[in-house]
């Protein structure tokens, strides 16, 4: 190609990427393995804005960087993520593109991707921004220098950039095969091999000024051993092209693993969104809770104080029901003030207000009793006092007993008020 076209298409590209439509994100792959995902959203109206916000705190809970952007297609923001070469050996950002071979010499990258309705929300894109004809260009950058075969229609070779303009309505593959070659590695493998190279030269040009035949001879088989190690050098980086320029069986099943770390990782990062999300209601909760115990406490303590007061006699029947009837509107009132807790705490609740309700209830019913009871003990003692002055009847005794009995069982159900607080 000539050089004023390569050229001629950099600055198409530029000006393209200056040029935004409303969505894009691009993977950037840097010389020292790691990796960086860029993604871009803007849109032109100010509803279109708004709604880009949700999109804007979902990549924010999931450790990207966020930031305010504007172009000429409109106002949105942009994300920015970067893993290290270890994390990136392990999985790629955005779960396109997957690392087949990772050596000293060179690493491989390869896509295989079908891009349908469903994949921005599956890569947790957030929402489509269509424009443009598109609804999302996505952008594949290498260092200069990377070997790379790919389906892209747009390509800047010079610079290594590759983009696919992707339609929702149109489903597309993705295809990418790229060779970054480590350079470094490279050079102080040739470096090696010239340095071995050498030193055998100069033992070989020391053996012949050798006078002894044992010595040329040992000579000689050290530089046979010397050899070998430019030998495997090469061996080893001719390994390392067969490897890092072609997809075998093993590449694809190492992408396959891949794959599912990447599935483990999904779900552990929706598990940790989903806690941030759920702590800020689980904090009011503690708290709606913790208020409304204080609450029920509170009305735990006038119940007994009143059951004891009625026991006393200090109140009648009437003032006694009275005052159960307010401490019940109480009971009703927080019962339904506890429909915004969490079920668990709405089931405690309902049961420790359910019997504080019987206890309460069971006060009216305990000043009927008492009436009758006041009523058969009089009818005792005025028949005792017919047959024998001062010597206590049976019925006497029976409503001593009845009476006893029942200032226990109203002290047993005021213990278990109690507990239940």
């Amino acid at each position: 190609m000539k050089r004023w076209i390569q050229s001629g298409m950099t600055v198409l590209l530029a000006v393209s990427f200056v040029l935004l439509s409303g969505f894009r994100t691009q993977t950037i792959i840097h010389d020292d393995g790691s990796e960086t995902q860029d993604v871009l959203k803007v849109a032109a109206t100010a509803q279109g804005q708004e709604s880009l916000k949700s999109d804007a705190d979902e990549f924010q809970k999931r450790n990207y960087m966020v930031m305010d952007y504007s172009n000429d297609n409109g106002e949105g923001f942009r994300a920015l993520k970067t893993i290290t070469n270890e994390g990136a050996n392990k999985s790629s950002v955005d779960r396109v593109v997957h690392k087949t071979h990772d050596g000293l010499l060179c690493t491989t990258y390869y896509i295989d991707y079908a891009y349908t309705p469903q994949s921005i929300a599956e890569l947790r894109w957030g929402k489509p921004m269509p424009e443009n004809g598109v609804d999302l260009e996505y952008i594949v950058s290498f260092p200069s220098g990377t070997g790379v075969t790919c389906n892209s229609t747009k390509a800047d070779e010079q610079g290594s950039t590759y983009m696919w303009r992707l339609r929702n309505d149109v489903p597309s593959a993705i295809r990418l095969q790229a060779t970054v070659w480590h350079k470094l590695f490279i050079y102080i493998a040739l470096l090696l091999i010239i340095l071995w190279v050498l030193i055998v030269f100069f033992m070989e040009h020391k053996r012949r000024n050798v006078i002894s035949w044992k010595q040329a001879a040992h000579l000689r088989r050290l530089e046979g051993l010397f050899l070998l190690i430019p030998l495997c050098i090469v061996a080893y980086m001719g390994y390392e092209y067969y490897v890092g320029t072609h997809i075998t069986a093993g590449s694809l099943a190492k992408v396959s693993q891949q794959q599912q770390e990447e599935l483990v990782e999904r779900r552990e990062e929706d598990k940790k969104v989903q806690e941030a999300d759920t702590r800020p209601e689980i904090a009011t909760d503690d708290a709606d809770t913790t208020d409304m115990k204080t609450e029920i406490a509170d009305i735990a303590g006038a119940l007994r104080r009143l059951n004891q007061s009625y026991q006393n006699g200090e109140l009648t029947g009437d003032e006694a029901r009275r005052q159960a009837r307010d401490l019940i509107q109480q009971m009703e009132s927080l019962k339904q003030g506890s429909t915004g807790l969490s079920q668990a705490n709405q089931e405690i609740i309902r049961q420790v207000l359910g019997r504080l309700l019987r206890e309460a209830n069971r006060i009216g019913q305990g000043d009927a009793s008492r009436s009758l009871q006041n009523a058969t003990n009089q009818q005792g003692n005025d028949t005792g006092a017919a047959d024998t002055a001062g010597t206590p009847t049976k019925s006497q005794h029976a409503g001593t007993e009845q009476n006893d009995s029942h200032s226990r069982s109203d002290a047993g159900e005021a213990t278990t008020v109690t507990e239940g607080e």
